[in-house]
């Protein structure tokens, strides 16, 4: 049944509606020859509609008049904030639902708020079970028909961002022809490169800004839209930006929607499946079992609007970075005696030709941003120490002896004073400018308990510091296969290697311990760093200790710094030590059977690699714990503070 154009949105959905399906108890019908689902009643206010957990992901439940009618008066309110609209499948949950690399990444106040909608017939079914009332789908594509009449009928200047330049044109062809009065203020196919960079990004929201849609249409595929649109939505100063990504393709007419018989029983997986097999084989028959589970074991109905849940208000502990201090000249350093934004701690060992870059990038951030930097120095010599002599705003402590990571971090702490934040770097760190100020702002923001920068080798490639929980199936997955098949599922690997992962801010497990900017609040939480590691695996520990304490880890890809990795040396020895405290680690917080499945899996990879330098005394290292006291450990004989 066609229908002629009616402009207020109510009146058209209400009219688009022949019968109701009575397994889905939604409406189903035609318009502008498209499948159009609405709910057969109009449902609650947009304001007023409840919120749900779906696999961990806040999901907001509506029927199609109400979820249309909050879209278009959101794009048509004059200084209204941009808000970002997705449906969400089990594709969805699993990217950002419980468990997933991007969790919470989307359920935050600012910039961007987030309206997402059900897709999937799972999360349909779901809503249906937690909250005994059934609730409609509306997938993009489904919405996107209804919504470019009322944008139409409203006046509102649409722009449209991915897909390629072919696909644009077949639908500007087809807008041409069918719809003459809506208004495009433009097309946009940026390159994958383009949208992983964030200067490109941030130059492609300005192209953007200076067409003035209204409207962006986002179809770069899950969950980079959803990615690119919460880093850059608001800067392109389009009000709603709908992250819709198979929309691209049905509109130029690329991709064919399920005929009824298959959504009706809720059979579109298949017939997508069907038609891009290579595409989607892994989606729907690998990693969709996987979030279906998650799916229905993390759903819960009755949960607050995610700019009102508790954990996502900046809290009263989060810092911010404040104005200059017009009293201290710009590059100098703050004494411990006084407090600070950011107490920097650094542990050295041998390390005099590291500490006057370092430093000097330091001197750099302390324009805008009240800096104070101890030093606990563990190397045999004065070397470090004469070097450090020339910076007498410096505070260093002789820790008399070698009391490792962990030991020399504690030393400096204990006489580091009141900060709000306290930033761990190694002493062969260079911090780019501006690298503080983002970590600051990332914390205050998303009111982080631990916040990590992008660490880069000498040659500008990123180094993969991003780490999972360390569990027996990811040990034995790096145990097999090491660096090697990096696109393998996370839970087959500790390390995320993963390129998307460092473009984009996100919450981690943890980090490797060369530069982490902790908040005054975790610091006093979690309290010390635990010594019997010495080097290796402290970070671990601190970051689980930093969770279980209720603070969050997030990875902010603004803050870059230089790492040339190295700062500890290596022997065979350390090779050893390495592998021993992972054990330590698992035997710390695994239970006695994972620990030892645990430990099973480190001496796999060590046997798997003898022929290589040091693997065969980590493997009788880690068969025998008499071996671990010949290993590197605490020294200390008197320790001493030199302002």
């Amino acid at each position: 049944m066609l229908l002629p154009k009616i402009m207020p949105m109510g009146d058209l959905l209400h009219r688009a509606v022949p019968h109701l399906h009575p397994r889905r108890g939604v409406a189903v019908g035609k318009l502008q020859g498209q499948r159009h689902q609405s709910a057969a009643t109009s449902g609650p206010p947009a304001s007023e509609a409840p919120w749900v957990s779906l696999g961990g992901v806040p999901v907001k439940l509506m029927d199609a008049d109400g979820a249309l009618r909050e879209m278009l008066d959101r794009a048509g309110a004059p200084d209204a904030s941009p808000l970002g609209v997705c449906s969400a499948n089990l594709d969805h949950i699993r990217h950002f639902g419980t468990g997933s690399r991007w969790i919470g990444t989307l359920d935050q106040p600012a910039p961007v708020e987030w309206l997402t909608l059900i897709d999937g017939a799972p999360l349909a079914t779901e809503a249906r079970l937690i909250t005994s009332e059934t609730w409609p789908r509306l997938a993009g594509s489904d919405l996107i028909h209804p919504f470019l009449d009322g944008a139409a009928a409203r006046g509102l200047r649409l722009g449209f961002l991915g897909g390629s330049e072919e696909t644009q044109n077949l639908i500007a062809g087809k807008f041409a022809a069918e719809r003459p009065e809506l208004t495009v203020a433009g097309w946009w196919a940026p390159a994958r490169s383009t949208l992983g960079d964030a200067a490109a990004s941030r130059k492609l929201a300005e192209e953007i800004r200076a067409a003035a849609p209204d409207v962006l249409v986002v179809g770069l595929g899950k969950p980079r839209q959803e990615l690119w649109i919460a880093e850059y939505g608001h800067l392109t100063g389009a009000n709603v930006l709908l992250a819709f990504g198979a929309v691209v393709d049905f509109l130029a007419g690329n991709v064919r929607r399920a005929p009824l018989w298959a959504s009706s029983h809720s059979l579109e997986w298949a017939w997508r499946l069907m038609l891009e097999p290579r595409r989607l084989a892994r989606r729907y028959l690998v990693d969709g079992p996987e979030a279906y589970m998650t799916l229905r074991t993390s759903s819960s109905c009755g949960i607050e609007s995610p700019t009102q849940r508790p954990g996502t208000q900046t809290p009263a502990a989060a810092y911010s970075v404040p104005e200059p201090v017009p009293s201290r000249a710009p590059g100098s350093l703050v004494p411990v005696t006084e407090g600070a934004d950011v107490a920097v701690v650094v542990v050295t060992y041998n390390n005099a030709e590291d500490v006057g870059p370092l430093v000097a990038s330091l001197r750099e951030e302390a324009v805008d941003i009240s800096i104070k930097v101890v030093v606990a120095d563990n190397s045999p010599d004065e070397s470090t120490l004469l070097e450090l002599s020339h910076h007498p705003d410096i505070t260093t402590v002789r820790t008399g002896g070698n009391l490792g990571y962990a030991g020399g971090i504690n030393a400096a702490m204990a006489v580091a004073g009141e900060a709000g934040s306290y930033l761990i770097l190694n002493p062969d760190l260079r911090v780019e400018p501006g690298a503080l100020a983002a970590m600051l702002k990332r914390m205050n923001e998303q009111g982080a308990g631990v916040v990590v920068p992008v660490l880069l080798d000498d040659d500008g490639s990123i180094y993969p510091s991003l780490r999972r929980e360390p569990g027996v199936l990811r040990a034995l997955g790096d145990a097999a296969l090491g660096s090697h098949v990096k696109g393998r599922p996370g839970w087959l690997s500790e390390m995320d290697f993963e390129l998307e992962s460092y473009e984009h801010g996100h919450r981690v497990d943890w980090a490797t311990g060369a530069a982490l900017l902790i908040s005054a609040a975790a610091a006093g939480a979690v309290g010390a760093w635990d010594e019997q590691f010495f080097l290796y695996s402290e970070e671990t520990d601190y970051c689980r200790r930093v969770r279980g304490a209720g603070f969050s880890i997030w990875f902010e890809p603004a803050a870059r710094m230089w790492h040339a990795r190295g700062g500890s040396g290596s022997s065979p020895q350390l090779a050893a030590l390495m592998s021993v405290n992972r054990v330590r680690y698992a035997a710390k917080h695994l239970g006695r059977g994972r620990a030892l499945a645990f430990r099973g899996a480190v001496l796999a990879a060590e046997v798997a690699r003898l022929n290589k330098p040091g693997h065969r005394d980590a493997a009788l290292a880690v068969l025998s714990q008499r071996r671990w006291e010949t290993l590197p450990h605490m020294t200390r004989t008197s320790t001493t503070v030199m302002p």
